[in-house]
């Protein structure tokens, strides 16, 4: 009988285990379907100080608040090769956006901005304006468009500017 017993038991425990695997994964999945994994990982990333430039991209955030054009609606991508490029509006207006670009190496942005946008500091169409500044490993992308293009590239510029000299 005590074998029995014993036999019962571990089947009831290795199915109650079985059973919270399972319930584990699905969790998981959840999670990853909503987005929940991403967005913790993005508040892990900052809190550790990874998500590579954070105290950076605090500060330029801080210039632009006390210029009054808070940034907005943050996303970033990472490629694997060491590049990060983090996207914000201005001032939550998707047709005013900055896209910051951290590079591996100088040589790696200059190819890179060049492939992306050509060789040019600005290009202008019609419809929209894009302004280029760029320092050694990093470049400032000011893109806006519609009846406001180009408001807030002063700003964006002297922002520039003054994450240049805190890089250095």
């Amino acid at each position: 009988m005590n074998k029995r017993l014993a036999l019962l038991l571990a089947c009831v425990l290795l199915a109650a285990t079985a059973g919270c695997n399972k319930h584990t994964v699905i969790k998981k999945e959840t999670k990853l379907y909503n987005f929940d994994s991403y967005s913790e990982g993005n508040i892990r990333a900052k809190s550790q100080g990874k998500g590579l430039n954070g105290q950076l991209i605090n500060e330029m955030k801080q210039i632009f608040r006390d210029k009054k054009i808070p940034l907005t609606h943050e996303t970033y991508a990472e490629d694997g090769r060491g590049n990060i490029s983090y996207i914000f509006y201005l001032k939550g207006n998707p047709r005013q956006y900055i896209t910051f670009h951290v590079f591996s190496s100088k040589e790696e942005r200059i190819a890179r901005i060049r492939n992306w946008y050509g060789g040019e500091h600005r290009i202008d169409t019609p419809k929209s304006r894009t302004t280029i500044y760029s320092h050694s490993r990093a470049s400032l992308i000011y893109t806006s468009s519609g009846k406001d293009k180009g408001i807030y590239e002063k700003q964006v510029h002297e922002v520039f500017n003054s994450l240049i000299d805190r890089m250095q």
